[in-house]
């Protein structure tokens, strides 16, 4: 579908969108603003009058300062004072806020990418938001924001005829902003003035594994600085982690900005957290820190880099739900030989640098050469120039005389890549025939070219033919790619059809960086023809299984499904050549031990056939579904087979909601309105800063009509709650007790409240944040929740993560709600209720139900931070055996030893004399055990209700089930039980009712 698919703004769009929407590849979305009359240059001139004369520019008023939650407020305090003044006199908005959250599960990453604009000036404006994305990454989602008006994407079929244009665009350089090995998406629109505009981008992708570790690269060039820039990237591996490090700020190509001055080692600000199983990295640089980086704003990629334990030679299996993946590294194994034909480029254009740096990449890459290597050089332009007739040994003598040729061969006359390929699969063939080769090797060819084919045989189909027979599947051709006028298509191609890979090159990159570092993926082949079977009657609908060779420091990911989710096991068996022997492993996987502990299923795609959430391994199986049929279809001179290959790959995309080739992505009309959020038949609306909004499930649904009112809580609160520094406080209705108790902890532990994965399903966990003490306080410092994670496993698997500004609820749909704006949200028996501001009410199956209140500071104190309290407002749903902090009193009642007969009562009904307060008063009788407690007053519900508690002053530590340490969960979404608290700890059943002295 082109370009007359896309809204029209006469149709449906307001003026602040106009004309259609285009794209450039799959991966770039442009609205691009019509005709409209703006007079600038009277503007323009105002300014430089009141510059020269010294008035004050832009004396806004306190409530324009304050607009979209007081964020360019926040972003002008920050911005040094000529930096501040160079920002004001930009007619392009201000970028108030740019962040970029990554999930990594199991190698498959989730990134969302957020950015938010202001325009402050008296006019409209335009605005443009940009992102590099991974070459390999597909788009999941799109939304815009302009002012109140939501646009959601959507993906939808393309029309094949556009299929071959959209291949060739991609693999153009058309942008000065794009970097190797990514693509760029842009979406351009006009903000009205004085309003706002947002931007939410999802994409995902597996990561691959090179020179023996993972590597995950995000982009971060907002074009301008930022007052609030942050990068979060968490990382899960039930394998664990061994090794994690994050890179300089990398960019090659940027004038002007790049790593700051002296520094090696991770950017400034950067947070890293880790774990064996969990990491946390977090880049949060503040104005100052991006300036002295880059004052354009053009900071560079954000570089992680990380790999995983491996203990077992056949590799890491995981299932989940129906669905499994098979990751396969083996180590310790002995290099295979290789036998190598480097063919270089010396036509006219490769005149001056770029032959230059490939001769010295090669003189590397000949040094590195292993003893039990064959190799050989041939230089080619409209001549085919041969170093010798035959494969030669390693030897000192043969590597010094290899360099020597090379600097001899000068760039002169055309270009005849089919001669050259001809040539050096002859040499490898002979050398294969005529040698009886004890040992088994490797052949590759290594190409290297800036052009077309000029000379001799220029039908591109005759070269990809005419290679393909004459390596008869036994050569691997790894291409290297120079610049802008080389034919991409071509060289990829080449390798696909020939078991090999391929790199571009850009023109102003450096030639013979890249070429070590390809060079360096492929030098140490470790294993041939590997195959990889399970039992047909237990898998189906699995990715590729055969594969021509494994090389060290990389990794082979296989993906499938399980025909029957009753197998207890799942048979493997791998079969490969190394060096002199056959290499045959097996194992049986145990299924069920490969479930993850966890249960983390981080689900951003709309919901597919039957509406069950799509867990990580299945993504991760349809994303490499997805790239094999492309890949195929690339290969495929067959018009019929490629048709099948189209449609099967757009199918497969259209369900996963993948933008691809075959597809594109259209955005709805503003359907929705921030305030009008509730969608009975799934989820919904408004972003947030860290995630994207998902697409409605049918496009037919109309939003109800927004309240006239803020919602209020609809539940009536209980006592039992946590809140504050943190203060808990435990409600006993039937002895009419309410007894109190603080938890000292530390900042970044994350504390379970309420633990009931194996009875409800339902887990609470809360993560504190750090604060200083007040000044001639008892304490060293304030701990407050920051976020409190909700995990539903029944009868369908979703989350909450909610913090003071917004609630991501991943229920089918990934949704993302801003505090601040009051709605309700329901799906399959959840319901979220957001009061602005104010409070986020759960509820669960309508038996369980939970508030948490949200604290926020306009002015707040070095002691202060904006943070969350955890009220249980209905907790019949969950079981007998629910635990946690707080859970584990659901069920239980308390009794009062030893105090007057007037405090045995409920203390609401009672008013002691303030010198009562904190005196020693009674034993609290719970659970079997013998408490001391003091009366105390303590405030909950903000401040706003008072109620009168036994106080546990010990820090609970007769109190509770277990000690502190019990209740500390290894990240937010960890529902494990098995480090539970002893059970010796807990009382009998009837312990209660025993008389006491």
């Amino acid at each position: 579908m082109g370009g007359q698919d896309w809204v029209r703004a006469g149709q449906s769009l307001p003026r602040c969108a106009h004309n259609w929407f285009s794209r450039s590849y799959s991966n770039s979305l442009k609205i691009l603003p019509g005709p409209r009359e703006v007079a600038r240059s009277g503007f323009a001139m105002l300014l430089l009058l009141g510059l020269c004369l010294g008035l004050p520019l832009f004396s806004e008023s306190q409530e324009e300062a304050q607009i979209w939650d007081d964020t360019s407020e926040q972003v002008m305090l920050r911005v040094p004072r000529q930096l501040r003044l160079l920002q004001r006199l930009k007619t392009k908005p201000l970028m108030a806020e740019f962040s970029v959250k990554s999930t990594i599960i199991s190698r498959y990453a989730f990134t969302t990418v957020s950015c938010r604009m202001l325009n402050r000036a008296s006019e409209d404006q335009d605005a443009e938001f940009q992102m590099q994305i991974p070459e390999s990454a597909f788009i999941t989602n799109f939304t815009m924001l302009i002012g109140d008006n939501v646009y959601q994407s959507e993906i939808t079929e393309k029309e094949k005829k556009s299929s071959d244009r959209i291949k060739e665009k991609r693999n153009r350089t058309t942008d000065d902003n794009e970097e190797k090995g990514t693509d760029m998406f842009k979406a351009s629109l006009v903000i009205p003035s004085k309003d706002k505009a947002a931007f939410f981008l999802s994409y995902e992708e597996l990561l691959q594994r090179r020179l023996g570790k993972y590597e995950h690269i995000i982009s971060v060039r907002p074009q301008q600085l930022v007052g609030r820039l942050t990068v979060e990237v968490n990382i899960l591996e039930r394998s664990g982690i061994t090794s994690l490090e994050v890179l300089p700020l990398h960019n090659s190509r940027k004038k002007g900005s790049g790593k700051a001055e002296g520094d090696e080692g991770p950017p400034p600000s950067t947070i890293i957290n880790h774990n064996e199983t969990f990491a946390k990295v977090v880049f949060k640089p503040t104005v100052v820190q991006q300036a002295k980086i880059a004052q354009n704003g053009i900071l560079g990629d954000f570089i992680i880099q990380y790999d995983v334990k491996r203990e077992q030679n056949i590799g890491d299996i995981q299932v989940l739900d129906g669905y499994f993946v098979h990751y396969f590294a083996p180590k310790n194994l002995p290099p295979l030989p290789k036998n190598v034909v480097f063919v270089l480029d010396i036509s006219a254009s490769m005149v001056g640098a770029k032959l230059q740096q490939t001769r010295e990449a090669l003189v590397t890459i000949l040094n590195d050469l292993r003893p039990q290597d064959r190799f050989n050089i041939i230089g080619f332009s409209n001549r085919i120039k041969m170093w010798k007739d035959h494969l030669l040994p390693v030897t000192p003598d043969n590597i010094r005389n290899g360099k020597i040729y090379m600097y001899h061969l000068s760039p002169t006359g055309g270009t005849d890549i089919n001669g050259a390929l001809q040539t050096a699969i002859k040499l490898l063939n002979n050398y294969v025939a005529q040698n009886d080769i004890e040992d088994r090797s490797v052949s590759l060819i290594i190409f290297l070219t800036d052009g077309k084919p000029t000379f001799g045989e220029t039908n591109t189909l005759r070269i990809l033919s005419n290679t393909k027979e004459a390596t008869g599947g036994q050569i691997c051709i790894f291409t290297v790619g120079i610049g802008n006028d080389v034919d991409f298509r071509l060289l990829e191609k080449l390798s696909l059809e020939n078991c090999g890979l391929t790199r571009r090159v850009h023109e102003e990159e450096k030639a013979g960086a890249q070429l070590i570092g390809f060079y360096d993926e492929i030098r140490t082949p470790l294993l041939s023809d590997i195959r990889i079977d399970y039992p047909p009657d237990a898998v189906e609908r699995v990715t590729k299984t055969l594969f021509p060779n494994y090389f060290n420091g990389s990794e082979i990911v296989i993906a499938g499904k399980m025909a029957d989710k009753k197998f207890d096991q799942l048979h493997v068996e791998v079969t490969a050549s190394n060096s002199k022997k056959f290499v045959i492993l097996k194992r049986d996987i145990p299924v069920e031990s490969r479930k993850m502990g966890n249960d983390v299923s981080v689900t951003p795609g709309s919901v597919s056939g039957g509406g069950k959430d799509p867990n990580h391994l299945e993504r991760l199986w349809s994303y490499l579904t997805v790239k094999e049929l492309l890949s195929s279809w690339v290969q495929s001179n067959s018009e019929q087979e490629k048709e099948q290959l189209r449609q099967k790959a757009q199918a497969l995309a259209l369900n996963y909601h993948f933008l691809t080739p075959f597809t594109s992505m259209k955005l709805k009309k503003p359907g929705l309105h921030p305030n009008q959020l509730e969608d009975t038949h799934g989820m919904s609306a408004a972003t947030g800063p860290t995630t994207v909004v998902q697409n409605l499930r049918e496009a037919s649904m109309q939003p109800e009509p927004a309240p006239k009112k803020p919602y209020g809580p609809r539940i009536k609160i209980s006592k039992t709650s946590v809140d504050g520094d943190p203060h808990f406080v435990v409600d006993f209705p039937i002895s009419k007790l309410t007894v109190c108790f603080n938890i000292d902890g530390e900042p970044g532990d994350i504390l379970r409240l309420v633990s009931d994965h194996l009875g409800s399903g339902v887990t609470v966990n809360g993560e504190l944040i750090g604060a200083p003490a007040p000044p001639n306080g008892h304490k060293k410092h304030r701990t407050y929740f920051r976020t409190i994670t909700i995990l539903i496993n029944q009868p369908e698997r979703s989350y909450l993560e909610i913090t003071p500004n917004r609630v991501i609820l991943d229920g089918g749909d990934r949704l993302v709600l801003p505090c601040n704006q009051s709605m309700v949200v329901g799906s399959r028996g959840l319901e979220v209720s957001v009061s602005a501001n104010a409070n986020v009410t759960v509820t669960i199956q309508g038996t369980i139900a939970f508030v948490i209140l949200i604290h926020l500071y306009k002015k707040p104190a070095p002691f202060q931070r904006n943070h969350l309290g955890f009220y249980i407002a209905n907790s019949k749903g969950l079981s007998h055996n629910c635990h946690g902090l707080l859970g584990q009193f659901l069920n239980q009642d308390a009794k009062l030893v030893g105090a007057p007969e007037e405090y045995g009562k409920n203390l609401s009904n009672h008013q002691p004399s303030p010198r009562a307060e904190g005196m020693p008063e009674a034993i609290l009788k719970v659970k079997g055990r013998r408490v001391p407690v003091v009366w105390k007053q303590r405030k909950i519900y903000n401040g706003l209700e008072q109620v009168d508690c036994w106080f546990d002053k010990n820090n609970a530590a007769k109190l509770i089930d277990g000690v502190y340490k019990d209740y500390l969960a290894l990240h937010p979404f960890d529902t494990e039980s098995a480090r539970g608290p002893s059970m010796s700890r807990k009382a009998e059943p009837d312990s209660l009712h025993e008389e006491s002295a």
